[in-house]
This record gives C-alpha cells, structure tokens and sequence, in this order.
C-alpha cells in the first residue's frame, strides 16, 4: 500500500474504518436471519415450489457473501493497522506519537475511530481549530520525515 501522503493515507483509513464498521453490521444482520431460516412449526407442510432443495440455496448464498464480507473487512482491518502503526510504531512506543504527542492521539480518535473533529477536541482537552491545526503540522512533519523514519519514530524533518 502506497500513499502519497500521510493525509491519504488517514483517509483511506478513515474509510476502511467506516467500510468494517458496515461490515460488522451487516454480518451481525446476516447472523440474525440465518437463526430464522428454516424455523416453523411442526405442522405438516404442502410443497409450494417444484425446488426440493430451496434451503440449501439460500443457506450457500449466505455463507459465501458472509465469506466475502469477511475478506473485505480483513481488507479493512490490514489497513488500519498499517495506520496505527504510522501513529504509534510496531510495539505500541514509536511512531508519530513520540515525535508530536497528542496529535497523533487526535489522529487516532478522528481517523480511526470516526470522532467528529468537536468530540476529538474534547478528548485531547483542545479547541478544536487549534487540534485540526495540531493534526495538519503533524501529518506535513511525516510526510517530511518520510514513512519508515515516522514508524520508527525518528524525526530528521527540520
């Protein structure tokens, strides 16, 4: 995956957040009509359809879209990861954080977790004009230090 900045990249994450949150819906839906499929009574029943074997139709169909929507949110979840990284390094310690602090924080909760900009200002304690500003120098300082130095949580930017 490459960005041509650390903004698109946010961005990207910011939709696949969006896009596995949907996911997350939808097989949590699928889940609850899969318990129903099949359920009735116990009433003898007229065969209404010459397909014997509707069910097992439906039952396939179900599984293989619910099989897709578990690839594309793995999808998702790849990309958010690759993210956090950039925010805080592969061991939690790194990354932009320990070069700008808190804005990466505001990165986290905008981005990824899908804050508005006025509830990101209340959780890192800041205006919100003054926490855009924050975010905006902290995204131009890893697109000058570059990708794998931001990771590593090194700062050669000027």
């Amino acid at each position: 995956m490459r960005f041509e900045s650390c903004r698109e990249l946010f961005e990207c994450a910011a939709a696949a957040s969006r896009e596995a949150e949907r996911i997350s819906r939808e097989l949590a839906a699928m889940e609850g009509r899969s318990e129903s499929l099949g359920s009735g009574g116990f009433q003898p029943r007229v065969r209404s359809t010459p397909e014997p074997d509707r069910m097992a139709g439906r039952v396939a169909a179900m599984v293989d879209r619910s099989e897709m929507l578990a690839r594309r949110m793995d999808e998702d979840y790849r990309l958010i990861d690759a993210a956090c990284e950039v925010l805080y390094g592969r061991d939690g310690r790194g990354g932009l954080y320990s070069l700008v602090g808190w804005p990466a924080d505001a990165i986290y909760h905008h981005y990824l977790a899908l804050y508005t900009w006025e509830e990101t200002a209340a959780l890192v304690g800041y205006s919100e004009r003054h926490v855009q500003r924050s975010v905006e120098c902290a995204f131009e300082l890893a697109d000058a230090n570059g990708d794998m130095w931001t990771r590593l949580g090194v700062g050669f930017a000027g």
